[in-house]
């Protein structure tokens, strides 16, 4: 898959997300947390991709972390997947604001770090 077809899909997952109060919530954070220096990088572009990594991270055989390749066949069903857990997690749920934006204030930190 090619990177710009992997964007189209997280902005239709974005898309569908905005249905639920609880991913304009997700969206306010990474609004008030951007990460910098990527370009059109929309606040729910930000969130998908965060939680795309933290759910489809995977470990090799030294115990780092690694990122799903692109050319991976079950991506779309794996985004569905993502889709569907979010919804079934926060639907119902009251988010703490305070602290989703903390969590998104840390990855952003993390990234900046990770960069220098």
């Amino acid at each position: 898959m090619k990177e710009d077809e992997f964007i189209y899909l997280i902005d239709q997952a974005d898309k569908d997300l905005d249905a639920f109060p609880f991913w304009q919530k997700f969206k306010k954070a990474c609004k008030a947390n951007p990460v910098r220096g990527i370009d059109n990088l929309t606040p729910g572009r930000q969130a998908m991709l965060i939680l795309w990594e933290a759910n489809s991270q995977t470990k090799d055989k030294n115990g780092n972390l690694v990122s799903m390749s692109l050319d991976s066949d079950d991506i779309n069903d794996k985004l569905q997947g993502l889709k569907e857990d979010l919804i079934g997690h926060f639907m119902n749920e009251e988010l703490d604001e305070k602290a989703l934006n903390r969590f998104f204030q840390s990855i952003v930190k993390s990234l900046r770090n990770y960069k220098a």
